[in-house]
């Protein structure tokens, strides 16, 4: 649903990811800090103040999200960024420089979102984010009726993601 990439990112949203970078990995680099610590400052502290330019909505809803109206619902990150972010930081605590493009490839990677429910999104983390092995089938946002999509929107997407990208006639 989304064209985000690393090419269109805003330069002063570069900017402030390219300082979290450094944050990040001075963090990684303290005695005391291990590389998940260090990965937290990002998706614990920092996250929160850039999703809304940084996060993308990919257009998919879980089956059960889409048709169950009493269940909390969740943005679920399923190209595992809290894994994959703990992984480049222990890559690159060994580089001898700096390599802030990657970090940011992977957040835009990684920043990707779908509608799940609360027990779908656990089901997700515990198959290392197989939707087959979870039991998890995704519809696509189209194929919801119009007032679920305002509802999902209202509930779930509202403030929480970019949207620049969207038309929002497609979204609600």
């Amino acid at each position: 649903m989304s064209s985000f990439t690393v090419e269109n990112i805003p330069t002063e949203l570069c900017n402030k990811l390219l300082v979290i970078y450094e944050e990040m990995m001075w963090l990684a680099h303290r005695p005391s800090v291990t590389e998940s610590q260090a990965r937290a400052w990002y998706t614990h502290v920092m996250a929160t103040t850039l999703r809304r330019r940084l996060r993308h909505f990919t257009g998919e809803v879980s089956k059960e999200a889409a048709k169950n109206t009493v269940v909390p619902l969740r943005l679920e990150h399923f190209n595992r960024i809290q894994t994959k972010l703990t992984g480049l930081v222990r890559q690159h605590k060994k580089l001898a420089k700096p390599n802030p493009d990657e970090f940011i490839q992977l957040l835009v990677e990684c920043e990707r979102v779908r509608i799940v429910t609360f027990h779908e999104n656990y089901k997700a983390l515990r198959a290392k984010g197989n939707y087959i092995e979870a039991g998890i089938e995704l519809l696509s946002w189209d194929k919801l009726r119009k007032d679920r999509q305002a509802e999902l929107w209202k509930k779930v997407l509202q403030g929480k993601l970019n949207i620049q990208k969207y038309q929002l006639s497609k979204i609600i």
